[in-house]
């Protein structure tokens, strides 16, 4: 082919592609219109936003407006860090952002893992039920329960610990106690979305397969090892990249519906101070220096995880 006949191949390539394009909007018009409603969405509230994250780098005046405020470079992240308080509310957010991953997110894995092998659909459809509902509950109701049940004077825990002699305990003011229950209502609220999530991908995996390994006598752990893990491996690889890149989003609405000034020490995590530092206190500047620095230190744990999982299971988010 001499070079003329080439050039007039190549152009015509995108015009082809842009053709198939055209048939392939004029077939699907309702889900290209809801694709495009969803973008504008997150252009919107997601990306636009971002632009307004100057301000960390600026000192802001309410006088002299977002564009006038003179900037500042990274004077309030060097703040931050020395920051006595903001020390121990990003320890807080690591310790309790941590303990719900690695404690909380094996539980619906393994949830799903069994309920998988209960061949009663009623039974297995009735688990799903129940595990699943505490998911529609708002954190303000759940803590209201939470509040409720946790009571020191009419709580239906320090009526069991009174009536076997014990002193109540006010679980919800104790630096011992509240961080553990953070992860427990953490667990018992979120899990079973997730389980429902990993049950969905555990249909997908060849029936032929787990039959076959039946008949060798494969017995019901190593079915699970060798057949159900590496089949939800990939999703499993996603979800948790997803949950630490959410490292420093450890739940403001249910921190801020539990926690008391009483427990500040142990409770108190990034979204809460930017909060109380921000919108009620006014410095605006400042907390979304504190909320990028956040930010960039989850993405960055995005960026490793995903690499390391590419490198061990060849799974990952790209």
């Amino acid at each position: 082919m001499d070079t003329s006949k080439r050039t007039r191949a190549q152009s015509w390539k995108p015009l082809k592609s842009l053709k198939s394009l055209q048939r392939e909007i004029a077939k699907n018009k309702m889900l290209f219109l809801m694709a495009i409603v969803i973008m504008v969405w997150y252009v919107i509230f997601r990306y636009v936003p971002y632009y307004w994250n100057l301000i960390a780098f600026k000192d802001y005046s309410y006088r002299l407006g977002f564009s006038g405020s003179p900037w500042v470079g990274l004077k309030h992240f060097k703040d931050a860090i020395a920051d006595v308080e903001f020390r121990r509310v990003f320890r807080n957010t690591v310790i309790i952002s941590g303990l719900k991953v690695f404690i909380g997110f094996p539980v619906p894995v393994i949830l799903a893992l069994f309920l998988n092998e209960v061949f009663q659909n009623w039974y297995k459809k009735s688990i799903q039920t129940v595990i699943f509902i505490p998911y529609f509950i708002s954190w303000v109701i759940y803590a209201s329960i939470m509040i409720t049940i946790l009571s020191p004077t009419d709580g239906l825990l320090n009526i069991m610990l009174r009536s076997m002699g014990k002193e109540p305990i006010y679980f919800l003011a104790s630096t011992e106690w509240f961080r553990p229950l953070l992860i427990v209502s953490e667990i018992t609220k979120n899990s079973g979305y997730f389980t429902v999530l990993f049950m969905s991908a555990l249909a997908s995996v060849d029936e032929e397969v787990y039959d076959a390994s039946v008949v060798d006598g494969a017995n019901l752990f190593q079915r699970i090892l060798h057949i159900n893990l590496p089949g939800i491996a990939s999703v499993v690889a996603i979800v948790f990249i997803v949950r630490l890149g959410q490292l420093f989003m450890s739940g403001f609405e249910q921190v801020y519906a539990l926690y008391s000034p009483m427990v500040y020490s142990v409770g108190d995590i990034i979204e809460t101070y930017v909060y109380r530092q921000g919108i009620v206190g006014g410095r605006f500047d400042y907390t979304t220096a504190v909320n990028l620095f956040g930010t960039m230190i989850g993405f960055t744990l995005v960026i490793i995880t995903n690499y390391v999982s590419k490198k061990i299971s060849d799974h990952g988010l790209w």
